[in-house]
């Protein structure tokens, strides 16, 4: 409970700045919460987390920990396994304040020198959906959306599948030189049709409607509307109305929604296709805190980026779908490894953010962080529209909390900054 309130608390701050803690969960007495500090805030996450480390290493806990009535869906009750996952939540707050506490990088590497984290696959903190379709729905919630009887209700990014397909260094075969791409694009996303149409097929107005469009003059470099070989989904932005493409669109594949591993069948997908849901929400993995080494200690830049990539391959290979040989992960490690040594600082830079930002997907809390806190990637792609507002720096508050609380003032605009952003980059996108 201690470790889960941490967590909602970060998330919080993450998301809204400021929010009521000290005032709050009074009931009728306190109907007003004021709110405190996102600093604060914070340091009461790390406090309970010291003490759920404290507690998970207690006696009193005792035998049995968990039965057929109460269950741990994520450690099974290993005391050890919850102790790592606390210590690198810890870790990961860390990061986030870097900027604005000097003790961060020194309290982070004692957690690292310590190895009690999560620096292992075994040791991933994730949610594991199951296959059951009704009384209750357990598959996973992207796959819900994604296999239906309409086929895909939600769209995939443009602009990942571009960065997928391309690799590094012009990336390598791994279909019969179909294309060049990171092995990883084969589980994140299913496609149901190749070719795209109006990218490199017959154009089809009613499904895909922007492949007679040219791109808007600020795209330039960037792909717009679809991705040849039939990966799409939608651009940055774009809200446009939903076409008649449920069954050729690019669905969730195998990881982490537990759908269909793109075999290349290239077929229309309904519920029960691939891993019928059985799928994971990553929450803290193992590669995530070689990035975030990556980016507490850059003389470890190279070599935690490298072993934050392999993880990430493995954890991808690791749902289902046809396996990956080790010669796979390790040809396209050393690919970016290749980039990686022959880029400027600046490039050396991007290149990490860019394999952070695919290691995240499935939960974008992170990557929404440190996108904001350092501006990486600067490749993303720019909204569809071409004077969209200033980026989101932080949350509209909620308006039920907004509307019936006296000590709260509603924000007029999104530019706020989070109290460990104070000098991120304003030049988002």
């Amino acid at each position: 409970g201690q470790f889960i309130e941490a967590h909602i608390l970060m998330t919080l701050v993450d998301f809204f700045g400021d929010v009521p803690y000290t005032e709050a969960f009074q009931g009728a007495a306190n109907l007003n919460p004021v709110a405190d500090s996102g600093a604060s805030v914070y340091a009461v996450a790390l406090g309970l987390l010291d003490s759920a480390i404290a507690n998970f290493n207690s006696d009193a806990l005792g035998e049995p920990r968990w039965t057929s009535t109460v269950t741990d869906p994520f450690y099974d009750g290993d005391w050890t396994a919850w102790t790592k996952a606390a210590n690198t939540l810890k870790m990961n707050a860390y990061m986030n304040t870097r900027n604005v506490d000097g003790s961060s990088v020194a309290n982070f590497n004692a957690i690292v020198a310590s190895g009690n984290y999560i620096a292992t696959t075994a040791d991933d903190m994730q949610f594991k959906w199951g296959t059951l379709a009704v009384q209750p729905d357990s598959r996973h919630p992207r796959y819900r959306s994604n296999y239906t009887s309409t086929g895909g209700g939600s769209y995939m990014s443009n602009s990942l599948m571009d960065y997928m397909r391309a690799g590094p260094n012009g990336g390598y075969s791994i279909g019969a030189g179909e294309f060049y791409a990171d092995p990883r694009i084969m589980f994140y996303y299913h496609r149901q049709t190749n070719p795209t149409p109006g990218i490199d097929g017959d154009a089809n107005e009613e499904v895909l409607e922007c492949g007679l469009q040219n791109a808007p003059a600020h795209y330039a470099g960037y792909v717009f509307c679809a991705n040849p070989q039939g990966w799409w989904g939608r651009d940055h932005g774009n809200d446009n109305g939903i076409p008649p493409d449920g069954f050729t669109r690019t669905l969730h594949g195998v990881y982490p929604a537990g759908g269909k591993f793109d075999d290349r069948s290239f077929k229309g997908q309904v519920n029960g296709g691939g891993e019928g849901g059985r799928g994971v929400t990553p929450i803290m993995l193992s590669s995530w805190m070689d990035f975030m080494n990556a980016y507490m200690n850059p003389s470890e830049m190279r070599a935690s980026t490298l072993a934050g990539v392999k993880k990430s391959i493995e954890k991808a290979d690791s749902l289902g779908g046809t396996p990956l040989v080790a010669a796979d992960v390790e040809a396209y490690v050393a690919l970016v490894a290749a980039d990686y040594d022959a880029a400027s600082s600046a490039g050396k830079a991007e290149l990490w953010a860019k394999e952070y930002w695919i290691s995240m997907f499935g939960n974008g809390i992170d990557a929404y962080n440190t996108y904001r806190k350092t501006g990486l990637p600067s490749t993303l792609q720019q909204n569809i529209e071409p004077n969209p507002g200033a980026f989101p720096l932080v949350m509209y508050y909620p308006d039920n909390y907004a509307s019936t609380n006296a000590n709260v003032t509603q924000r007029t605009d999104l530019t706020e900054r989070v109290f460990w952003n104070a000098s991120g980059p304003s030049n988002l996108k």
